[in-house]
């Protein structure tokens, strides 16, 4: 039994030291947080619609107009798309510590040029900003992945959501206490605040290892050992490292002789085409649940149907947005990732309905906007447990290891693209100039999250407790999505065995030793 313990305490040492590493990495997701708590807040105030929006002689107020604000997303979006597409190549051929540099460089320049009162400045700005976002995903989920032993990989990767939504719930209350002031202060403050988390990932980034399996893929084995024992700390035992980085060399190993190259094309054939569809669909399933919508446009919506205080309601939404992922920190030790997901994606379309047809049936009530608001938080919070949290984990632990960059970077960019077209088309929809659907926009989504529940049945396996080589031995096996749970890994892939290779391997080693 105190051996037991012992063993316990230097297992739980060890996490912590690998959850301090990857609470360093956390910072670069941070842009993303603050950019979606304060930039819909932007638009409501009165100082940054004066300085960038249009004059209404008939109201005698200025407002931004929906092309400023599709402008402003579009070209932010458009940015994020790019560098997430563009984050697959830096990620596989400079690692994740160079990648994780270039999120903080960027994110500073584009909050530092969106203080600037000139539209040109607002702009590239928001580039800048998009860019930085783009970017973190692919350095941040994979190096959490990469370097999290099985057991902690869920919790882990759920600081993604929650880097994301704290600094999104800070956001808000900034805005709300900055929004009335009458001068351009009311908007810079809050952009001064995105800049800290950058500055401290610049500080600090230089004393995190990089990733032991990146390594292993550019054939620095030595390096990638050493990388392992910072990362899991002094208290595991060496014989227990040596094998799992000669499982995971043997994989990288069997992969090369499977794959031609490591294209992007590569991401398309075989069994990694399984693979790019399920990570696709995990964060594309973020966007088709509606949180690109309720994140951006929340304020904006409120004020539109006639709530008053829309600015408090937002921060009790956002708050909601954070409780789901705290919750996820303690689900996902006991439950999968595939029922979380299954079961938030019925409860975000539910609400998606349910906030329409309230507000049909009571058009402009009291009533109808608390149930608008209520229904917002159960949305908020579902998505926050659900596909906010675990999107990133199935995202990350999905890919091959020689593949992990690109296919996120593939996701990413496809996530990206959906959230784009859904942006830039709510302002129009929302407009009374144009479509002016209201709140019947929660059709729409409801219908998305009906399609996702199909899609996420069918294709997306359970894969908690499992090491990344294990879920490799199980895509290459070919195994049905049903019985990834009760499949009993034996160290075969693809008629290969592993364990046999690792052997051999070893064999090699101890003559080349004898005949030196």
């Amino acid at each position: 039994m105190a051996r037991s313990s012992a063993a316990a305490s230097e297992t739980w040492r060890s996490n912590l030291k690998v959850i301090g590493y990857c609470l360093i990495v956390a910072f670069a997701a941070t842009n993303f947080g603050f950019d979606q708590g304060e930039t819909g807040g932007f638009f409501a105030m009165e100082q940054f619609a004066k300085d960038f929006g249009v004059y209404d002689a008939s109201t005698d107020s200025y407002g931004l107009t929906a092309g400023s604000i599709t402008c402003m997303y579009g070209l932010e979006i458009g940015a994020m798309a790019l560098a997430a597409f563009a984050s697959g190549f830096i990620g596989s051929r400079w690692g994740r510590k160079l990648g994780l540099v270039l999120c903080a460089i960027t994110g500073l320049i584009g909050a530092a040029l969106q203080m600037v009162a000139s539209w040109p400045a607002q702009l590239v700005g928001r580039i800048f900003m998009g860019a930085s976002i783009g970017l973190c995903g692919n350095f941040t989920i994979p190096y959490w992945s990469e370097a999290a032993p099985a057991g902690i990989r869920g919790i882990v990767c759920i600081f993604y959501q929650l880097f994301t939504n704290i600094p999104n719930f800070i956001g808000a209350c900034v805005d709300q206490a900055t929004y009335e002031m009458p001068n351009r202060w009311s908007y810079r403050i809050p952009l001064l605040t995105t800049m800290i988390s950058p500055l401290l990932l610049l500080s600090l980034v230089w004393i995190v290892p990089e990733s032991p399996r990146w390594l292993i893929t550019k054939d620095r084995v030595e390096e990638a050992r050493k990388s392992l024992r910072k990362i899991r700390g002094k208290t595991i035992p060496q014989a227990e490292l040596d094998r799992e980085l000669d499982e995971a060399i043997a994989f990288t190993a069997l992969e090369r002789e499977l794959e031609e190259s490591t294209s992007y094309l590569e991401c398309l054939k075989g069994t990694d085409l399984r693979r790019t569809l399920i990570a696709c669909l995990a964060m594309s399933g973020q966007q088709l649940t509606g949180i690109a919508f309720v994140s951006g446009y929340s304020t904006y919506f409120f004020e539109e149907v006639g709530i008053s205080n829309s600015f408090l309601d937002t921060v009790i939404v956002d708050a909601c947005t954070i409780a789901g992922p705290v919750s996820a920190l303690i689900l996902c030790r006991f439950v999968g990732r595939r029922p979380i997901l299954l079961l938030g994606t019925f409860i975000c379309g539910f609400s998606m309905f349910a906030l329409s047809i309230v507000s049909q049936a009571a058009p402009n009530s009291t009533a109808a906007g608390n149930c608008l608001v209520a229904f917002t938080c159960i949305y908020s919070y579902s998505y926050g447990l659900s596909w906010g949290a675990f999107g990133p984990v199935v995202m990350g632990e999905i890919p091959s290891n020689r593949l992990r960059s690109k296919t996120i970077s593939l996701s990413l960019t496809i996530n990206w693209l959906w959230c784009l077209a859904i942006i830039t088309s709510v302002p129009y929809l929302l407009s009374a100039e144009y479509a002016n659907l209201g709140t019947k926009l929660g059709y729409l989504f409801g219908a998305m999250n009906v399609v996702l529940l199909i899609i996420t049945w069918i294709i997306v396996p359970e894969t908690k407790d499992r090491t990344l080589e294990e879920i490799d031995e199980m895509f290459l096996n070919a195994v049905p999505t049903k019985e990834f749970k009760s499949y009993v890994c034996t160290g075969e892939a693809a008629g290969y065995d592993i364990r046999g290779m690792n052997k051999e391997k070893e064999r090699i080693e101890v003559v080349e030793v004898e005949n030196a």
